[in-house]
């Protein structure tokens, strides 16, 4: 009998960023570190796909498997590279930015990826996006539960207890939790406050010791920080959160500041 059809894509719901907080209305997750995917399964083969990458069937052939999976299903997930047990995200860079099917079969050979499910959207071609995430859940874990492939996971979770969660997750240098309110029905394309990403906030303090900029257009700001010596050392160059009122503040700050030496 052929797949149930399912639609090409379904833009993946989003979360808001956060600070940790209990609740008993929330299912807290780890934030895996991998890259979004959509897995489908569908009348015309196997499809994984995300927003920015379309081709991630190719990309990952060792995840060839989930075509096995019950046809017309739909996961949202994310694939993830592991090492010791912790997601590695440059193990995952080097996947995303690998070039052609042998190279890929050849990284895949080395580093398998697993596939997480943490969403139910399709299942027999009928959509479940109405349905809270509680029942979501409830019927995907049923759905892989005679499943024993060790690169297909179902992401576990805790109900209520979400700063204990997000202590231990980043005590093994993972990358936080998201928490999602179980009552809560699936939104494609949509950052609604239902999903909370909730990651740690690391401050250093930095001198700015120069600048990159275009004509009147200040691009970046070259930082540094003390090292245990009190001697500054250069962390790199920050671009990001430079509004264009701070930038035309700035530029003739700095402009007027030369120095001969570093």
């Amino acid at each position: 009998m052929a797949a149930p059809e399912l639609p090409e894509f379904v833009p993946p719901m989003l979360a808001k960023s956060g600070a940790p907080f209990d609740s008993d209305e929330h299912l807290f997750e780890i934030k895996w570190d991998g890259t979004r995917s959509l897995c489908l399964v569908a009348a015309a083969g196997l499809r994984l796909a995300s927003r920015y990458h379309p081709g991630q069937t190719e990309r990952y052939p060792e995840l060839g498997f989930l075509a096995g999976l019950e046809p017309g299903l739909a996961l949202d997930g994310e694939i993830v590279m592991l090492a010791d047990g912790v997601p590695d995200f440059s193990l995952m860079l080097k996947r995303e930015q690998a070039r052609g099917p042998r190279r890929a079969a050849e990284l895949a050979r080395a580093h398998p990826a697993v596939f997480v499910a943490f969403d139910l959207l399709y299942r027999r071609g009928e959509s479940r996006m109405d349905r809270t995430l509680a029942e979501r859940r409830a019927e995907l874990a049923e759905g892989l539960a005679d499943r024993d492939e060790p690169q297909l996971v179902l992401s576990d979770g805790v109900e209520g207890a979400g700063r204990e969660l997000f202590a231990q997750v980043t005590a093994r240098g993972i990358e936080g939790v998201v928490a999602k309110r179980l009552a809560s029905r699936y939104h494609p394309g949509q950052r609604t406050g239902d999903w909370i990403k909730i990651k740690p906030r690391q401050r250093l303090q930095c001198a700015i010791v120069g600048y990159v900029a275009e004509g009147s257009d200040l691009r970046s700001l070259a930082i540094a920080a003390p090292d245990d010596e009190g001697l500054l050392r250069s962390v790199g160059k920050v671009g990001s959160g430079l509004s264009a009122r701070t930038s035309r503040d700035l530029l003739p700050r700095l402009a007027a500041r030369p120095r001969a030496t570093p």
